[in-house]
């Protein structure tokens, strides 16, 4: 029920030594989360915004809660009920453009809050489900929706702007299952969208006009994983997340399937190149990109939050 700052996380890049090098960690200062409003009780997302502030959803207390950049809680938001500005299961939450967004998984309502955390509007979404959110710049928003279609979509919009600004289908995935769709989105400088599948060993680029410029994949399925035949899917497979920093690069989390399951962060330039690989001393729920270089992630039951140098 805290969120620990000053964890230092070093680890070689894996495929450069044969191998993943000794991990190092250096646990700092417990400074969130002690009391009152600011405990958490089962983080399902986590977003920070340009001044470093961080905002947490909280799935179990049916809120979303800020914190200032020295840990300290300043507002909070969210009660359960399907009212405008109330929670049934709010999930993932994105922040710029001086608003801060929540996605329901399981309800199609996209939820605007004002970076005071003062309900603005919500936007209802059709054509599937929401599966993961992004800043796009500016006052933009992306949203990944997954649907009965084996193409994932993503949707464009701005807050208080009628409609979507603009809505792409990806490319076909070559399975007729509509849960292979599923992705995980994050924009890089200049605006391309990257999707890293759920469920597939895949990686793509994409332009805002929604031109696939690029695919790739990790060779990191370990033999005999998925034979032939087998129609099991995994749950969380393979990139649970995917983050895109300031210089361009992209920070995929693995999943079930690879070498250190739902630890291994993968670190690779916009062309597809594996840069180095971290991993994490505990599987989270999920994790984010925050200044200076720092990754928060959960710990394993979602009532910590961990702050890792990435340097």
């Amino acid at each position: 029920m805290r969120l620990l700052l000053g964890a230092f996380l070093a680890v070689a890049c894996a495929h450069a030594a044969g191998g993943v090098a000794p991990e190092r960690m250096l646990k700092g200062a417990d400074t969130l989360g002690h009391r009152g409003d600011a405990l958490l009780y089962s983080v399902s997302g986590i977003s920070v915004d340009g001044h470093g502030n961080t905002y947490v959803t909280d799935i179990l207390e049916y809120a979303m809660k800020k914190f200032d950049p020295r840990g300290e809680i300043v507002a909070r938001a969210g009660r359960r009920g399907t009212a405008p500005g109330e929670f049934r299961a709010p999930s993932l939450s994105a922040a710029g453009g001086g608003c801060v967004v929540v996605i329901q998984m399981e309800d199609p309502r996209i939820e605007i809050f004002d970076s005071a955390l003062g309900f603005r509007e919500e936007i209802h979404v059709s054509g599937g489900l929401p599966v993961d959110l992004a800043p796009a710049g500016g006052a933009a928003f992306a949203v990944a929706l997954c649907g009965d279609s084996a193409r994932a979509e993503v949707l464009f919009f701005r807050p208080a702007h009628a409609g979507p600004v603009a809505r792409l289908r990806l490319a076909p995935t070559g399975s007729p299952l509509p849960l292979y769709a599923a992705v995980r989105i994050a924009i890089l400088p200049g605006g391309s969208l990257v999707a890293a599948y759920l469920f597939l060993n895949r990686v793509e680029i994409y332009s805002r006009a929604g031109i696939l410029l690029r695919r790739f994949s990790l060779a990191l399925m370990p033999a005999g994983t998925a034979p032939p035949g087998d129609r099991h899917v995994p749950e969380e497979t393979f990139f649970r997340k995917v983050m895109a920093d300031g210089n361009g690069n992209i920070f995929l989390l693995g999943g079930n399937q690879s070498p250190h399951p739902g630890r291994d962060l993968f670190v690779c330039s916009r062309a597809g190149t594996l840069l180095r690989t971290l991993v994490l001393p505990v599987k989270p729920r999920t994790v984010a990109l925050a200044p200076g270089a720092r990754l928060l992630a959960t710990d394993e039951s979602g009532t910590d939050v961990i702050a890792y140098n990435l340097r």
